[in-house]
């Protein structure tokens, strides 16, 4: 599991999946038509303590970058991921197809976001909280600037303090 005070790392493996699914968490699962691109928008925890409202975005547009591939919060739309919802299973998880790159949506073996080609975790909006199909909890957001790339980094694992909220699916 991610652990809250630690960083994403260069040596963070893809996750593989051990086990079946998890099932998915009571409440309402937030609707979603297979034929339309879709943003995250949510609410999470700024630095300071401030209540941002953002979009999941990749951190970097190429490899040039370091941790490009990480998924974190931005403010503003437009350059946020575009996620088209596929292969819906029969629990409401679901594939989420990344727009611009044809990556999906995935998870490290730490629990932290990342766009991937391969090892798709599946995942769904319930109860306006982002939750996968092999991590327990919620999607939080924390920042990190020591030894990565600077942003608002999106895990698992890492407490309820830093949950993102208010979770929807805005059609582009």
């Amino acid at each position: 599991m991610a652990d809250p005070s630690r960083s994403p790392s260069e040596n963070d493996q893809p996750f593989t999946p051990d086990g079946p699914p998890l099932p998915l968490p009571d409440g309402v699962v937030a609707a979603a038509d297979p034929n339309t691109w879709y943003r995250l928008k949510a609410n999470y925890l700024g630095e300071s303590g401030e209540d941002l409202v953002g979009y999941l975005s990749p951190l970097g547009p190429n490899a040039s970058q370091s941790f490009w591939d990480y998924i974190v919060m931005i403010g503003y739309a437009e350059a946020a991921c575009q996620f088209q919802l596929q292969d819906v299973d029969s629990r409401g998880w679901a594939k989420w197809l990344i727009k611009e790159d044809g990556n999906h949506l995935c998870l490290k073996a730490t629990g932290w976001y990342y766009r991937a080609s391969a090892y798709t975790a599946r995942f769904a909006v319930v109860d306006g909280k982002l939750y996968n199909d092999y991590w327990s909890g919620p999607a939080g957001a924390v920042y990190r600037s020591a030894l990565v790339s600077a942003g608002y980094y999106v895990g698992q694992g890492l407490g309820d303090r830093v949950t993102l909220t208010n979770c929807e699916l805005v059609a582009v």
